[in-house]
């Protein structure tokens, strides 16, 4: 049984899973510097009981979004789970359109700080649209959540 954590350049490392970051400075016993958009050779299909990505999936470029998903939801056995999270479209615009943010906070939201070369957001979402695949790739979603523009998925393979 596996557990994984997706880290795109920063983000929590977690003692219990194994970490994989492809900008992470250096490698240590449960932390990995790889790909995360293909997950086969930390993982066999099926094999996965926790899988989180919880601010990764905007840094995709929207082409790779689809396969992506679907590398990850096919390392999930029956009964595991996937959590994934990212920046919700829909509540940034509303709240752009309504003047309760300005262009450079909606510019920040959907696209990073940008504050390194590679923390550059590729593609924005919505809370609906990434149900939609989840369900469509045969998983139960258990809890779904919005918190300050911040979408969160979990879904789990029955």
């Amino acid at each position: 049984m596996s557990k994984i954590n997706l880290i795109y350049g920063v983000g929590d490392t977690l003692n219990t899973h194994i970490n994989i970051n492809p900008f992470v400075a250096e490698e240590a016993e449960n932390v990995l510097r790889g790909d995360i958009v293909n997950l086969d050779q930390y993982v066999d299909d099926s094999e996965v009981t926790e899988l989180i990505a919880l601010d990764v999936i905007n840094y995709i470029p929207l082409s790779k979004c689809g396969e992506t998903l679907e590398n990850w939801v096919k390392k999930i056995r029956i009964g595991g789970t996937i959590v994934v999270g990212g920046i919700d479209l829909l509540e940034v615009c509303k709240d752009f359109s309504q003047y309760r943010i300005d262009i450079t906070e909606a510019n920040i939201l959907l696209h990073g700080r940008q504050d390194k070369p590679y923390l550059h957001r590729k593609n924005n979402l919505t809370i609906t649209t990434l149900c939609e695949y989840l369900s469509s790739s045969g998983l139960t979603i258990n809890k779904k959540r919005i918190n300050n523009y911040k979408m969160i998925v979990e879904a789990v393979r029955k």
